[in-house]
């Protein structure tokens, strides 16, 4: 196999052979150029961090990290702004939970699971920014859609699988994302507009589903 890149040049950007990886990623990565996939993650080996990874063009891309030293001012929108947005883009966020974004009482931090590093949920501003999945520009609330674009391309589904799977390609794609925890992302179920899933992007596309509503956040309701 040829070297790969490090597509984060402002503290490693070394070439470093496939072998160096950690075996699960080599072994990963072997399957899918077989496969001639065009979206997985890897890591790499020199600096640790993640990064997407296209076998045909044999191209590495970074994710979610950026040069440290570089401060970007965001100019934050008006409510009505972002809700131009949103309506141009035809996202409905569910009344209370869109009421919660815009209080005064919105918390970013959520604890999901016990004794694991606590969410972190987008403000309506970050909900309606632009985020890069696959080559493709989507608004961070529905990146989703472009995971699921990306899935389609590599997995098959049949109606076997589609009963297998917790949400069909079609139904993840509809769903909206709201928080994250690295490359854990939480969502909306698309199916009751309150249960809260979140999505393993580095897993595959599997789907874990949480004890936790938007009305446990919006309401302040105490989990069992």
């Amino acid at each position: 196999m040829k070297e790969i890149l490090c597509p984060y040049p402002w503290d490693c950007g070394k070439n470093f052979d496939p072998l160096e990886m950690e075996n699960n990623d080599f072994e990963f990565l072997k399957s899918a150029a077989e496969k001639r996939m065009t979206f997985m993650f890897l890591h790499c080996p020199k600096c640790e961090r993640q990064f997407q990874f296209d076998t045909v063009q044999w191209k590495a891309d970074g994710f979610g990290f950026s040069e440290p030293k570089i401060v970007v001012e965001k100019k934050k929108k008006t409510i009505k702004q972002l809700t131009a947005i949103l309506a141009k883009a035809k996202i409905e966020i569910p009344t209370d939970y869109f009421d919660y974004l815009t209080g005064n009482n919105f918390n970013s931090v959520l604890s999901i699971f016990a004794d694991e590093d606590d969410f972190y949920l987008y403000n309506l501003n970050e909900l309606c920014e632009k985020i890069n999945v696959d080559g493709k520009s989507y608004l961070t609330i529905r990146q989703l859609k472009g995971f699921a674009s990306s899935l389609e391309e590599i997995i098959e589904e049949t109606p076997q699988t589609k009963k297998e799977q917790q949400f069909s390609l079609t139904e993840l794609s509809y769903c909206l994302a709201i928080g994250y925890e690295n490359t854990r992302i939480l969502f909306i179920d698309s199916r009751d507009n309150n249960s809260l899933w979140v999505f393993h992007s580095d897993g595959g596309g599997d789907c874990e589903k949480t004890n936790i509503t938007l009305d446990h956040i919006t309401k302040k309701i105490t989990c069992r």
